[in-house]
């Protein structure tokens, strides 16, 4: 699937934040985004302990649905923990772009870094033959976009990976 792009960047330094954006802007124009989020510490709350798919799930089910009217909630116990076996699963939604963030050491997808005048570091990735744009307030990089202004890395989104 080469409808998918990895955005990453140091902790705290405005990922979540500027892909809210893009994937707010992509949906209200009719794209069908898929998200990633990487959680490689195993901190994110995914359900609430005490509740009925909580109990479930820590039973020993392997996959577990919530289902609702307007969304489902799907928990799957991964034994590959690898992007490409997420992508894959992914595809059974038949999703126009799949929006990754983190997993930065994956390889053969398109990484996009965050970084802002503020964090006083260095890429993290410019090293990476993925690295293929920067996401900034201040860094000079072949491909940068405007992280204050998400509109034109949607526009880039589009006429690159969606055909548009």
């Amino acid at each position: 699937m080469d409808k998918v792009v990895i955005i990453t960047g140091a902790h705290n330094s405005g990922k979540t934040t500027f892909i809210e954006k893009v994937v707010s802007i992509l949906s209200s124009e009719g794209v069908n985004v898929a998200y990633i989020k990487h959680d490689p510490k195993g901190k994110a709350k995914t359900d609430t302990e005490g509740k009925d798919s909580y109990r479930i799930y820590n039973a020993g089910a392997r996959e577990v649905v919530i289902a609702s009217p307007n969304k489902l909630s799907i928990f799957v116990k991964n034994d590959a923990y690898d992007i490409n076996y997420i992508i894959e699963f992914l595809k059974l939604f038949n999703p126009d772009i799949v929006i990754v963030e983190g997993f930065k050491s994956a390889t053969q997808y398109d990484k996009y870094e965050v970084i802002r005048k503020d964090e006083n570091r260095e890429l993290m990735l410019k090293d990476d033959p993925f690295l293929k744009g920067v996401i900034t307030d201040y860094y000079k990089f072949d491909t940068t976009f405007d992280i204050n202004n998400p509109i034109t890395f949607v526009e880039f989104l589009k006429k690159k990976y969606l055909g548009r």
